[in-house]
């Protein structure tokens, strides 16, 4: 004897259905997965490297009080002359010329009040490094022990690129200090 099956129209819709669904959700899965894994950033070697920067007179680090408000772990500058040095290292194997190196400080509370310094590193030899230094540097504003926004500044270093030293990269750092020339 033959047995018949029959399917109501109904379930064989449901299950198509559920069948689609679940391709979509596969396919949605990949198609996410693989732009997440292209949006990711290379990491890129530097060609120069900024290894440190160096405060004449030294920044101190400490808790300093402003009307009556405990700011934790402040850089501060007591004087409000000062000079800023740099290490540079070149990362390449090549020999790098002309580097350019622009310092620029900025007031944070006025935004108007900025200095830009420009030095230029001759011959820079494959793994070598060199000193840099900003003299004669006058500070923007001074907290004189009052305010905590008068004295701060932020200090920009930049190495420009220079394709015909052999630079094709910006490299910059950048350092928030305080000059309060009351702390001592």
């Amino acid at each position: 004897m033959a047995r018949f099956v029959t399917l109501k129209r109904k379930y064989f819709f449901y299950g198509g259905l559920f069948v689609l669904i679940a391709l979509v959700s596969v396919f949605g899965a990949n198609v996410l997965r693989s732009s997440q894994a292209s949006s990711t950033p290379t990491e890129v070697e530097p060609e120069l490297k900024i290894l440190s920067i160096e405060f004449e007179p030294q920044i101190k680090i400490s808790d300093i009080t402003y009307e009556g408000e405990v700011f934790k772990g402040m850089q501060n500058l007591n004087k409000d002359s000062f000079q800023i040095s740099a290490i540079v290292q070149n990362m390449t194997e090549k020999v790098i010329t002309d580097v350019p190196v622009v310092l620029n400080i900025s007031a944070i509370e006025d935004k108007s009040k900025s200095l830009s310094k420009e030095g230029k590193i001759p011959t820079l030899e494959p793994g070598a490094t060199a000193r840099i230094v900003f003299e004669n540097i006058k500070a923007l504003g001074d907290a004189q022990g009052e305010s905590a926004t008068a004295g701060q500044h932020e200090m920009i270093l930049a190495i420009k690129a220079n394709a015909d030293g052999g630079i094709t990269q910006n490299t910059e750092a950048r350092v928030i200090f305080n000059v309060d020339t009351s702390v001592k």
